[in-house]
Parts: C-alpha cells; sequence; structure tokens
C-alpha cells in the first residue's frame, strides 16, 4: 500500500487562537501526529493515532490502550512512513507493549534494528520531560481522523487535523471542549470533523510567554471525544508515570 500525506489547515472550535499563531502551530504539531494503520483480511485499514516520545535511549509510540482492548494485535500495527510512501509493520522494529492498568493509555516500545531506525528517522520524538501545569491558553490536537482519509486503487490520501478548542475544568482527566462547528485560519466557519480514529493522539497544551511567543507542551493522550460537549484525554503525567516505570 502506498500513502499520501496532504496538508492540513487548522481549525478553531473556540479558543480564538491568533491566525498566525494557529498556522504556525498547526504546521509545528502535524509534523509529531502519527498514523497508525492495521493489516485486517489483507487489507491495510486506519486505526489510530499516536505520537513518538524518548525516555534516554529508548523510543516509544504512546497511544490509547482501547485500541489492543478492541481486538488490534501488535503484530498487525503499522506506522506510516511519509516520505517513503510506506508502511512500517511494527513486528519488524521488534515492538513490546506496555499497558497503563488505570488509564486509556498504552505505550509501544520500538526496537533496534532497520524498522526502529527506519522510525527514528521519519518521526521527530518529543523528550519525556516534566511538563508543568499551568493554565492553557487552548489544548490542541494533531491527529488522524478517518474522517480524512480517501483509498483512491492502491493510495491512501490522508489529512491531519489540528484542533483548537478551550480547556474545560476536570477532575480526573484532560478535557476540551468541542462542538460541531469550528473556524479555519482564514475565517470560514466549517464543521468539526468526527474523531473517530483520532484515539491516541497527543493533545498539547498552547501556553503564552510573557514575551509575546507561545509554547506547546504535551498535555494528555487523547481517547475520546462527543459533539457539542467534548474531547478528553489521560493525563501526560500518566504516560510519563508509565513509561518511568520500565527498567
Amino acid at each position: 500500500m502506498h500513502w499520501r500525506r496532504l496538508d492540513t489547515t487548522a481549525i478553531d472550535i473556540d479558543a480564538d487562537v491568533a491566525p498566525a499563531i494557529a498556522r504556525a502551530a498547526a504546521e509545528a504539531l502535524a509534523t509529531h501526529a502519527v498514523p497508525l494503520v492495521a493489516r485486517r483480511d489483507g487489507r491495510v485499514e486506519p486505526l489510530a493515532s499516536g505520537a513518538f516520545y524518548r525516555a534516554g535511549e529508548r523510543l516509544w509510540l504512546a497511544t490509547c490502550r482501547h485500541v489492543f482492548d478492541d481486538g488490534a494485535a501488535l503484530g498487525d500495527l503499522g506506522v506510516a512512513l511519509p516520505a517513503a510512501g510506506r508502511v512500517c509493520w511494527l513486528r519488524e522494529a521488534r515492538a513490546r507493549l506496555l499497558l497503563h492498568p488505570r488509564h486509556d493509555l498504552a505505550a509501544i516500545l520500538i526496537g533496534d534494528g532497520a524498522a526502529g531506525r527506519a522510525l527514528r528517522r521519519a518521526w521527530p520524538a518529543m523528550p519525556l520531560a516534566q511538563f508543568d501545569d499551568a493554565p492553557a491558553q487552548a489544548l490542541v490536537l494533531a491527529a488522524y481522523p478517518y474522517a480524512q482519509m480517501r483509498r483512491v486503487e492502491s493510495v491512501l490520501h490522508v489529512r491531519p487535523v489540528v484542533v483548537f478548542a478551550r480547556p474545560l475544568p476536570s477532575a480526573s482527566d484532560v478535557r476540551a471542549s468541542y462542538a460541531r462547528f469550528a473556524r479555519r485560519a482564514d475565517g470560514a466557519a466549517v464543521p468539526a470533523p468526527p474523531l473517530d480514529g483520532a484515539s491516541g493522539a497527543t493533545l498539547w497544551a498552547l501556553r503564552a510567554l510573557e514575551d509575546g511567543r507561545c509554547l506547546l507542551q504535551p498535555a494528555a493522550v487523547q481517547f475520546a471525544f462527543k459533539h457539542d460537549a467534548y474531547m478528553r484525554g489521560a493525563p501526560f503525567a500518566a504516560l510519563r508515570e508509565l513509561l518511568l516505570s520500565v527498567h
């Protein structure tokens, strides 16, 4: 199967992010959003989203646990290599699966070898740092929903979405608003896409600095959404705790 990534346009639910900031953030985050696919009955199908994180010398692919609760097997999963236009299958990367016992979180340890090196070249990895919990101007989702994918003969055309939304109060997880309509960076009103397939993507906190610049930091791993209500994610601190538990 061949793979083609299309350009994306940032959309704003209700965060009122300046268009120039939205475009710059969307360009940066689209490079971190990782599409996961699965082989089913000999056919390659989109499955979920993820992002790569680096802990020392280890490379981890973070996604959501319910991908595996729903019956996906690690050996049948693959990661797109956009520049090469193909898929790298995780069984070739000698991957290992780690599931969080409480949160909807999963992490895949990428092994050494040619496949692991190909993934390291293809995707930038964020350091597994300790990020602050300061209030965010917006939460930003960068992901690959099914609704943005089209198969044309043997080529799967995919378009990442980058969505800006207002943070919502929550005691147990990370939440952002999610309406049925949004505004593009050019001001046009557009329907907000359904987020099926976005599960496992990182939710990023957009924070304003005193000098006028903005900072993007991982805040959560998205696992659920509801139109006219919310996006929900497991807190990044839980992912960090999970990965640091591996010796």
